[in-house]
């Protein structure tokens, strides 16, 4: 059996307990005020099963995850017994029970989006903060690499120029350079082909390059800071 079919299973073990036990025992003629707790115990429970689908995909996806099941759970649970007292002691009028679950969801609902926001905000930080830590780590480990394979001392003090200025880069990044990181990005995997092919001239042209697109890039850094 599937692992998903194992989890609707399971995530309905709940609504068939729970709805057999209710008209088994309380049969199917209620009062409004009964139906509407009803009601908003199923709501409570659909927003706890939904609420894996709003959590925003990445890295730090459990992080983002905890504090949402947490306010879904409390929603549910204040929603169940909630309904469960008023199933026992259900007012004639049914503006008392509306009024309750009313305010119960719309407390969830304000904490709900409010994380959610938060943790949108949060998930563009960290995206942009990898994205800039990318071009520093990744095209440092490649110059590193190309290095490795050089054994002409000018390619190679070249070379080592260009890793030192990559590798020493401020981290924080900015649009107005984005353009340039790309470029260095793809020059240095043309480098890296280049050095297979024993191209000197080509590995000069490549280094000299990059090495000013590099510099450039730390310069406008610089300046808009």
């Amino acid at each position: 059996m599937k692992k998903r079919n194992l989890w609707y299973i399971l995530d309905s073990i709940f609504l068939i307990a729970f709805n057999s036990c209710f008209f088994l025992l309380k049969g199917s003629k209620h009062p409004l005020p009964i139906w509407i707790s009803y009601g908003f115990i199923h709501l409570a429970y659909l927003a706890l099963l939904l609420t894996p689908y709003f959590i925003r995909k990445g890295s730090a996806s459990a992080d983002y995850g905890r504090p949402l099941f947490v306010i879904t759970y409390a929603f549910f649970y204040i929603s169940y017994y909630t309904g469960v007292i008023n199933f026992f002691v259900y007012p004639s009028d049914y503006t008392i029970p509306l009024v309750a679950h009313i305010i119960i969801t719309v407390v969830f609902l304000f904490f709900f989006i409010s994380n959610l926001l938060a943790n949108e905000y949060t998930a563009d930080s960290i995206e942009i903060r990898e994205i800039e830590l990318k071009y520093i780590k990744e095209t440092s480990s490649k110059i590193k690499s190309i290095l490795n394979k050089v054994s002409d001392k000018l390619l190679s003090n070249k070379i080592e120029s260009i890793y030192d200025v990559i590798h020493g880069s401020p981290s924080k990044s900015s649009i107005s350079v984005r353009k340039i990181e790309k470029e260095i990005i793809e020059l240095v995997q043309n480098l890296e082909t280049a050095v297979l092919k024993n191209d000197k001239e080509y590995i000069l042209s490549l280094s000299n390059r990059i090495l000013h697109l590099a510099e450039e890039r730390n310069r406008l850094l610089k300046l808009s800071n």
